[in-house]
C-alpha cells in the first residue's frame, strides 16, 4: 500500500508485483483535492466582487509502473483514470455596489455570472520517479513527477444580469480556440509506501 501526497491532492494505492524480478507492478488507487473557500476582489473602495470557486480534482487510476534497472529505484508509469469531476467553476456577485472605473452597478444589476471549465473524464497518465516497490524495509519513501491528460477543455457560461445586454455569448468559442493548449495537468507526488508482504 502507498499513500501519495502532492499537487493534485492526497491519495491511497495498491500495488502489486506482477513478475518474478519485480520489475512491473500494477497499481490502482485514487487522488483527490478540493477547494471552496471564497474569495473578495477589491475593484474600488468598499466595492468588492465575490468569486466562489467550486475547484475539485478526484481521479480514480489504474497504471502499470516499470523499472528498467533490476536492483534500481527509478521507473517509469503511465496509465488511465477516471475523474467523476472534470471541471472548475467559479460564481461571482457583488454584494455592495460595484465601481468599474466609474460605472456604478447595484449588486441586481451585477446578477450572477456562473464560469466553468470542463475536460473529458477519462484522463490518461505518464510519469517517472524514484522509489523501490520492495525495499529493504517495509516503509519506503519515494518521489514521482508526471502528467494527466485532461482532453480539450470546454467553457460553460451562464449569467443573469448587465451581461444579459452583451454579446458575450460570441465570445465563449474563441475563449475555447484561446485555451486548446491546455489540455495537461502536472503532478508531482511525495509517495510514502508499506509492504504488506516483503520478502526476506
Amino acid at each position: 500500500m502507498s499513500i501519495r501526497v502532492g499537487t493534485t491532492g492526497i491519495g491511497l494505492y495498491y500495488n502489486r508485483v506482477l513478475n518474478s524480478p519485480k520489475r512491473l507492478v500494477a497499481r490502482f488507487g485514487g487522488q483527490y483535492i478540493a477547494y471552496r473557500k471564497e474569495v473578495r476582489v477589491k475593484t474600488a473602495p468598499d466595492s468588492y466582487i465575490v468569486i466562489a470557486p467550486d475547484f475539485t480534482i478526484g481521479f480514480a487510476e489504474a497504471s502499470l509502473k516499470w523499472y528498467p534497472l533490476t536492483h534500481g529505484s527509478f521507473f517509469v508509469t503511465a496509465g488511465a483514470g477516471y475523474t467523476w469531476h472534470p471541471a472548475m467553476n467559479f460564481v461571482i456577485t457583488a454584494t455592495n455596489k460595484l465601481n468599474l472605473g466609474g460605472l456604478e452597478l447595484t449588486p441586481d444589476d451585477v446578477g450572477t455570472v456562473d464560469l466553468g471549465f470542463r475536460w473529458q473524464s477519462v484522463v490518461g497518465y505518464a510519469g517517472w520517479g524514484f522509489g523501490q516497490m520492495m525495499p529493504g524495509k517495509r516503509l519506503n519513501i519515494g518521489f514521482e513527477m508526471g502528467v494527466y491528460y485532461l482532453g480539450r477543455p470546454r467553457v460553460q457560461l451562464a449569467y443573469e444580469g448587465f451581461l444579459e445586454t452583451t454579446n458575450i455569448d460570441e465570445q465563449v468559442p474563441i475563449v475555447e480556440r484561446n485555451l486548446s493548449n491546455y489540455r495537461y495537468l502536472p503532478s508531482v507526488n511525495i509517495t510514502l509506501s508499506y509492504a504488506l508482504n516483503r520478502s526476506h
